[in-house]
């Protein structure tokens, strides 16, 4: 059984609601090697629009599920539609896809074995995916960027800042690479991570408070790290 899910970035906009139609599969069956096959799986609910902005504090969503014989799967896509908007405060701005493209890819390398079930992740990371192109008006421009992993292997971190009433943005930092999310409205936040030593940089996304950074927070396979809370001081 492969589970597909879907996870989230979130920016500092209030939310952000995008047009979800599935995810498409690419697999390599066992004994075929060389014949790559694809398979949709569509996003069943009626009503497509999806507020990625709510999936927080390790809130995920489904996307699908779906039975695939013995193989290897190489890639997966997620497919959006057209009608995807940003809002701020009572005001709606249309994301527009760049040159039409409906399509964003990523490429896995899963090994799927009898009677064992897979997860597919999908992090879609809206503070990379939303440039402001001018203030006024306000306008934007829309590139997906995801990450998309296998979450066999990853491990957990949870941890908590104050004030609950800002919007920080936590970046999960090693070596060259790094992972940013946000937290909940009860100021919890969640990365599913590869096991490391990571640094965490927490920028308050307003100038009067100060960033704070977190050192050497160690990532196990399979387990659950609590990083120290973190109280964001003004300045």
């Amino acid at each position: 059984m492969v589970n597909i899910f879907l996870v989230d970035a979130p920016a500092q906009w209030d939310s952000v609601v995008v047009e979800l139609r599935g995810v498409e599969i690419e697999f390599v069956p066992s004994g075929r090697e060389g014949q790559v096959e694809s398979m949709f799986l569509p996003y069943e609910p009626g009503n497509k629009q999806v507020n990625v902005s709510l999936l927080v504090g390790g809130d995920i969503l489904p996307i699908s599920r779906r039975e695939f014989q013995i193989g290897n799967i190489t890639k997966a896509t997620l497919r959006l539609g057209e009608n995807n908007f940003l809002y701020q405060g009572e005001r709606g701005y249309p994301l527009r896809l760049p040159n039409g493209q409906t399509d964003f890819s990523g490429d896995l390398s899963i090994r799927l074995e009898p009677g064992i079930s897979y997860d597919v992740i999908i992090d879609f990371d809206l503070e990379k995916s939303i440039k402001t192109t001018q203030t006024n008006p306000l306008a934007f421009s829309f590139q997906p960027t995801l990450d998309i992993y296998s979450g066999i292997g990853l491990g957990t971190v949870q941890g908590s800042i104050s004030p609950t009433t800002l919007q920080p943005a936590i970046y999960a930092i090693r070596d060259s690479d790094s992972l940013s999310t946000h937290m909940n409205a009860s100021g919890t936040y969640v990365f599913r991570l590869e096991p490391g030593s990571y640094t965490l940089f927490i920028d308050p996304k307003d100038e009067a408070y100060v960033a704070d950074t977190l050192l050497n927070v160690q990532v196990t396979e399979g387990q659950r790290t609590t990083a120290d809370r973190v109280t964001l001081s003004r300045r």
